[in-house]
């Protein structure tokens, strides 16, 4: 994986000198060539800043007083937060400062940065007027008056003490000028002189020998901490060996652990969320952007029309690439996956994966397929669900005041094994995810959640997204099982279980339909669960039941008795002479797939001659 990031990096010629780094600079305070400040400038842009690492920061308190200075703290060259830079604190509602110990860090952390602005600024000119600014007290104080007013502001003007700031002279982003750069490097030389391993040892990143860097740089883009994440850790007994230290045990030079930062951090920025993980994938050349199904496997499309289109893309590079077709570069290309979480200060990698591009296209495009179901009218095909989507429609959706991990717990350790099973067309659906669906979709039918939704005239988009991702879901894990599934009805269908979902459905209309009030509207409510699990029981009953409205129909309205009598039939003949007794959990996720799919199917519009039943509740989009 080291060596896959150090190449992925090269390839975007994404910056990887230790001791450079790309940071998101939310402001820049512009600076007269007399040194007094200006403006405040928002900026919201990635610009190549000075860095330090951890240990670095750790050291650098010990050398600048080893040089007569006077610091306690450490900070970060030309650019840090506004509460380093310019001592700004954190206040609550009422205005008080929060966590008063730590502005009193911040404030010595100021003190630290505008020494090593004054230092760098004897050598680099165009830091002299930052520096006479920073060192005139009222000028700071009065800046940190404007920066106050600014993060009272609300919405996207507001500015706050973690937003990270730099300056703006003679018409430019200091981050932008060269100039400082010779000077950093040799500060960084003689203030962190890397002496590494005794020795040279093969890199874990090249196979080349290499002096190994103590330690390395950490990733900053993973989120949940401010001080980032250590993909290569090295800081416990038990993670030593043959009597190596620190960076020894896992050999990597600094300029390649510099560029496996670079290069994570460059696809963090991009990456996909599945449950509480972060999702990347890339390829080990350039990849044109049409032929990346990456995002697709998140966000498929946000209508039919684009999702139609993304599923012919897919069959179109596929067999371009299956048929040699696809240029040279394209059709030897790689890719390699990983999915990723943070764990105390360190980055734990839940899945790698790697393999050839037509292998992750043919993966999509099966994927969409074992998913594809049909919407509620019965014409077409759903919106498909991204994987985001399709993980969170496992349970029930998250209250307002549950929180996201508490919510996540009981289906967190679902999340790799679908992850795999959208990169693996040969790996099944997990059965916990089945069993989790079960258990939701049920309740939500039980409460009427369920019909309310496929009946409403304007239904809610992400209730109906979830029932359309349960369904595709459930269909999945049988195709995947080696059964026949379609997208939609299916009168040939093997499973008895099967059907006696499309009957449950047939008999839940008939008494509906066959109503003069809303005394028989929650038939599906009262019924649906045993009818799911005890099928002979509950679903003889409503037969006989049914008989005598359909006597009563075939006065009042014969077409409509009719096409019942025509479904019913078609029904009885694919179940033969008896019901199920019971249905084990398996069973019952084809009965809600029978259900679902014989409902869509009366819904469907017809010709005249077949035309179906017009009740407006049960039959019209």
């Amino acid at each position: 994986m080291l060596a896959q990031l150090v190449d992925y990096a090269r390839l975007k010629g994404l910056g990887t000198e230790p001791g450079f780094t790309s940071k998101e600079i939310r402001w820049l305070v512009g600076v007269s060539p007399a040194g007094q400040w200006t403006e405040l400038i928002p900026l919201d842009q990635a610009k190549t800043a000075p860095d330090l690492s951890q240990p670095d920061m750790m050291s650098l308190p010990g050398y600048l007083r080893a040089q007569g200075h006077t610091v306690e703290q450490a900070a970060h060259f030309l650019a840090d937060t506004c509460a380093v830079v310019f001592g700004l604190p954190e206040r609550d509602a009422a205005g008080n400062i929060r966590r008063p110990e730590e502005h009193a860090k911040n404030l010595q952390k100021h003190a630290a940065f505008r020494l090593l602005i004054q230092l760098a600024a004897n050598d680099v000119p165009l830091l002299e007027p930052i520096a006479q600014a920073l060192s005139d007290p009222q000028q700071v104080q009065a800046f940190l008056q404007k920066l106050e007013a600014q993060a009272q502001k609300r919405g996207p003007e507001r500015l706050k003490s973690t937003d990270k700031i730099s300056f703006f002279v003679n018409g430019r982003c200091v981050l932008d000028c060269p100039d400082w750069h010779d000077w950093w490097r040799q500060f960084r030389a003689h203030a962190f002189p890397r002496s590494g391993a005794q020795g040279q040892m093969p890199s874990f990143a090249s196979g080349e020998l290499v002096t190994p860097a103590s330690t390395h740089p950490k990733v900053t883009r993973l989120g949940g901490s401010a001080f980032g994440h250590a993909l290569v850790t090295y800081d416990k007994e038990a993670f030593e060996s043959y009597g190596l230290s620190q960076g020894e045990n896992a050999a990597v030079d600094e300029l390649a652990a510099t560029a496996y930062r670079a290069g994570l951090d460059a696809l963090l920025e991009k990456a996909q969320t599945l449950g509480e993980m972060k999702v990347v994938v890339w390829y080990d050349r350039e990849i044109p952007e049409e032929d990346d199904f990456f995002r697709d496997l998140f966000a498929p499309s946000s209508g039919e029309a684009e999702e139609l289109q993304a599923l012919e893309r897919a069959h179109r590079v596929l067999q371009a690439l299956k048929t040699g077709q696809a240029p040279p570069e394209i059709r030897n290309s790689r890719f390699f996956a990983a999915a990723m979480s943070p764990a105390s200060g360190r980055v734990m990698v839940r899945d790698w994966q790697i393999g050839r591009l037509e292998d992750f296209v043919e993966a999509v495009t099966t994927w969409f397929e074992h998913l594809a179901i049909v919407r509620r009218s019965g014409d077409q095909s759903a919106s498909l669900p991204g994987l985001n989507r399709l993980f969170l429609s496992l349970q029930r959706p998250k209250s307002p005041e549950q929180k996201l991990d508490d919510y996540l717990k009981p289906v967190k350790t679902l999340q790799v094994p679908l992850w795999r099973a959208a990169l693996n067309p040969r790996l099944p659906i997990p059965y916990a995810a089945i069993a989790k669906i079960m258990e939701s979709h049920t309740a939500e039918v039980m409460t009427g959640a369920f019909s309310e939704a496929l009946q409403a005239q304007k239904p809610d988009a992400a209730t109906l997204g979830r029932i359309y991702a349960r369904m595709g879901l459930l269909k999945a894990y049988h195709i995947r099982k080696g059964e026949s599934m379609s997208t939609a009805l299916d009168p040939q269908h093997p499973s008895p279980a099967y059907h006696c979902g499309r009957l449950m459905c047939l008999l839940a209309q008939i008494q509906e339909a066959a109503s003069e009030s809303e005394i028989n509207a929650g038939v599906v409510q009262r019924y649906y669960g045993a009818a799911s699990s005890t099928p002979a029981l509950v679903l003889g009953r409503l037969t006989r039941l049914s008989q005598h409205h359909l006597a009563k129909m075939a006065k009042d309205a014969p077409g409509l008795a009719y096409w019942f009598n025509t479904q019913l039939a078609q029904v009885w003949s694919a179940l033969g002479s008896n019901l199920p007794r019971t249905l084990s959990l398996e069973e019952q996720s084809l009965f809600a797939l029978g259900y679902y799919q014989q409902l869509a199917q009366s819904r469907k519009k017809e010709t005249p001659q077949t035309q179906a039943p017009t009740t407006p509740s049960l039959f019209q989009e």
